[in-house]
């Protein structure tokens, strides 16, 4: 593990894509490092038994208190295993509005438009067996999922048959990342045979920072259990780290606010400003109704339903728990807010939650090393609900959430009272309740402007040979679940290295 082509650190969702891409087109002998272990099959395959287990195979990240969520500290757990969060997730594979990534075009990256992304996509994840990942029809619904979608269509909602977040004003049941009633992540793509051997996966590894010799990366330092080791690559550097921990391994690599690493003790190799600003993420809030009807997914039934599960994949154990919802805005344009079905909750014996989720939030916050530790956990502040626009949207969901849990079609399981938000009132309740729903994006910025932190070929800015190739690289955050848009920056930032390391 002394020298490679080229290094790739972590093999989250992009990650794993992008370097079973590039050992695929070219001749490149690719090392591929995870801080944590190889996907337990074992453990995370059944689906909602995965999502009971997943913060054992996570990064336990949290918020810096939030000063518009009265001082609260916000869990945001990211995958820490082969396969990153798409091992760890709800397995929603919605890719959103081909408009949101237009944008990105329109506003200073150019080849990143749908029409560029769409053939990516395609090998990634598809329902027709030939992509890396099967997407498929949910193996269970509840019944109250299905007249929750019942009762959109009262409410006006136009139904389709599967919800990819394409139109507003739809409802459906979501796509999957299923095959067969179990998980499909992104460590497919390590799972598959790979030419040569070429690619070498290693896990329980962690990545203090990237080395420089005359402007170029050239390798990197490792921390953890093997600190102080040296691996180096020949042809660069390819960071795929996520939205929360790319931008501290740049600023630990001296690339970031010339301030805070003087104050952390870390040569300046690059004064980027913008390494670790612009974070965003979608915020949800909850509506919790009492009903009479007792969950499928309640805790008294998991024994007989894993041995359903064991026996044939069937049962409320193949369920993702959120098996249904709808995207709402003005028709025609990019969804301003989810709604998300939730059959059990853990809030209360008795009782359906929902949630709405903000789509395109105003609020931006930061990610930054702690100068007094800067290769520990690195200080999260989204600035959730800083923006008072992304409060009176929130509002408007949950005001769309209670028109729909008012329709004839959900009498039948006896939703007696509101619990939450209930009588309180809806700025101080989401103050009290709003989360996040795990979408963060952002820290690494794409741009062509010079504040950038890479430019539309993912280049990091003011060095040479060092790439960055996740969800951090987002402009503007789209109407998606992020998972599906980390495969299509995986894909994409194959074609892109593979035509500049063809060139070099």
């Amino acid at each position: 593990m002394t020298e490679f082509d080229l290094i790739v650190v972590g093999s989250g969702t992009a990650g794993c894509a992008v370097a079973r891409r590039l050992v695929e087109r070219t001749d490149l002998r690719c090392l591929l490092i995870e801080a944590g272990p190889a996907y337990p099959g074992w453990a995370l395959n059944a689906p909602l038994a995965s999502l009971r287990l997943r913060k054992h195979w996570s990064w336990p990240s949290e918020t810096v208190p939030q000063q518009h969520l009265l001082g609260r500290k916000i869990e945001l757990p990211m995958g820490r295993v082969a396969g990153g969060t798409s091992a760890v997730n709800a397995m929603i594979a919605v890719p959103g509005p081909a408009a949101d990534f237009d944008q990105w075009a329109a506003n200073g990256c150019p080849g990143w438009a749908w029409n560029d992304l769409q053939s990516g996509l395609e090998r990634a994840a598809s329902r027709s067996g030939n992509a890396m990942l099967l997407v498929s029809d949910p193996a269970y619904v509840s019944d109250f999922s299905r007249a929750f979608l019942t009762a959109c269509e009262q409410a006006g909602i136009r139904r389709v048959p599967s919800l990819t977040g394409s139109d507003s004003e739809t409802c459906g049941f979501f796509p999957v990342f299923q095959r067969n009633a179990r998980r499909e992540t992104a460590a497919n793509y390590l799972a598959a045979s790979i030419p040569g051997n070429r690619l070498q996966l290693t896990t329980r590894t962690e990545v203090r920072r990237v080395l420089f010799k005359a402007g170029r990366a050239v390798g990197v330092e490792l921390g953890g259990r093997t600190q102080g080791q040296k691996v180096l690559a020949r042809r660069g550097v390819l960071i795929c780290a996520g939205t929360l921990l790319s931008p501290r391994i740049l600023q630990c690599s001296g690339i970031g606010p010339a301030d805070l690493l003087t104050t952390a003790g870390i040569n300046v190799e690059v004064d980027s400003n913008e390494v670790g600003l612009n974070l965003q993420d979608h915020v949800r809030a909850p509506v919790l109704m009492e009903s009479t009807a007792l969950s499928p997914g309640r805790k008294s039934q998991w024994l007989p339903a894993a041995i359903r599960y064991l026996l044939g994949q069937r049962g409320v154990m193949a369920s993702n728990c959120c098996e249904a919802g709808c995207f709402l805005g003005q028709p025609g344009q990019s969804p301003d807010i989810e709604i998300i079905t939730l059959f059990q909750t853990i809030r209360a014996p008795r009782a359906i939650e929902l949630m709405a989720v903000l789509m395109h939030p105003e609020s931006r916050g930061t990610v930054q090393i702690d100068p007094e530790n800067p290769y520990g956990s690195p200080r999260i502040d989204p600035r959730y609900l800083s923006a008072p626009k992304d409060v009176d949207l929130l509002m408007d969901g949950i005001a769309r959430i209670r028109d729909i849990v008012k329709q004839p079609a959900l009498k039948q399981f006896g939703i007696t009272r509101e619990i939450l938000p209930a009588h309180a009132d809806l700025r101080r309740f989401l103050q009290a309740e709003a989360s996040t729903c795990h979408h963060p994006t952002g820290t690494c910025r794409m741009g062509q402007d010079p504040a950038s932190v890479v430019d539309p070929e993912l280049r990091v800015r003011g060095v040479e040979n060092l790439w960055v190739a996740d969800c951090s690289i987002i402009p503007s955050i789209p109407s998606s679940h992020t998972a599906m848009t980390a495969m299509m920056i995986g894909e994409r930032a194959a074609e892109l290295l593979e035509q500049q390391l063809n060139k070099s």
